[in-house]
């Protein structure tokens, strides 16, 4: 496993584990914390969060295998939670931050939880916003909610998809997370990396059945986890957010008032703050 350091601080670094090389931001110094992103994201998605805490704290993000706007390996391990897990552990262990800050977003929530468990030592605390823990057991009428609601998100976007439109999967996948007319209102560079991201649709839509993520084991997590979602944010995500805040042991569950999905997107001056908050409590 190594290490490539840019020459420019608005370029990627890289970390090379075996045959794949990993995108990477790291700015700042002090305590280390990392972010990982969601669907249609990648290290970009932290820039302006970085640019906002990297006076305090060291902040790292990771582009997640198959984001991103460099190409990866065709024959690497099939795309999904178990993946992207074994990724997070691998290189943390490579950079040697653990046990280090995570802060999650929607998918990779799971990410995050999934390598916590298998390596609780490498993970000081976690923050996971809208974790979408997918496989956590449901009470049957949140069941029967976050099936209607997955139904009338995803339906649209699965008809897109058959149809090869990538580009307005992407339109609809931001929409139904943000409201009708988002993805068109947000800035080019926002837009610009959701699109460079477009590939990785077909790669989500037929993703790996994730690994079953019980209560017990989110019981048994070691470190502090707070578990938060807005409070105008679509049961989709808000029921597994609370479902995975009622089985942490060692945490706290935060509703946010105002905000939704794409909170850490649309407001990263709040969410910076909401983070720094947050690191403040270990230090």
């Amino acid at each position: 496993m190594t290490v490539m350091n840019s020459a420019y601080s608005d370029a990627p670094r890289h970390c090379a584990i075996g045959e794949d090389i990993f995108p990477y931001s790291d700015v700042g110094s002090g305590t280390p914390v990392l972010f990982l992103h969601g669907a249609l994201g990648d290290r970009r998605t932290w820039a302006p969060h970085g640019d906002i805490l990297s006076s305090r704290f060291r902040c790292l993000s990771l582009t997640q295998r198959y984001f991103g706007d460099a190409p990866w390996r065709p024959d690497g391990p099939p795309f999904g939670v178990a993946t992207h897990a074994r990724d997070l552990v691998t290189f943390v262990e490579a950079l040697g931050i653990g046990p280090v800050a995570l802060v999650a977003w929607s998918y990779a929530g799971h990410v995050a939880l999934e390598a916590a468990a298998s390596r609780p030592d490498l993970f000081r605390r976690i923050l996971a916003y809208e974790p979408g823990v997918r496989s956590i057991p449901l009470p049957p009428d949140d069941l029967a909610r976050f099936g209607e609601d997955a139904h009338a998100m995803f339906g649209p976007i699965f008809a897109t998809a058959g149809q090869g439109d990538w580009e307005q999967a992407v339109r609809l996948l931001i929409d139904a997370s943000g409201g009708p007319g988002h993805f068109d209102a947000e800035p080019a560079e926002r837009r610009r990396v959701k699109l460079e991201n477009a590939h990785t649709m077909p790669l989500l839509l037929a993703q790996e059945e994730p690994p079953a993520m019980s209560c017990e084991t989110l019981g048994a997590l070691p470190m502090p986890v707070t578990v938060a979602w807005g409070e105008r944010t679509r049961p989709l995500f808000r029921i597994p957010a609370r479902a995975v805040a009622r089985c942490i042991g060692n945490g706290r569950a935060v509703e946010v008032p105002g905000v939704g999905h794409l909170w850490p997107d649309e407001d990263p001056q709040a969410f910076a703050a909401f983070v720094a908050h947050w690191l403040d409590d270990m230090l």
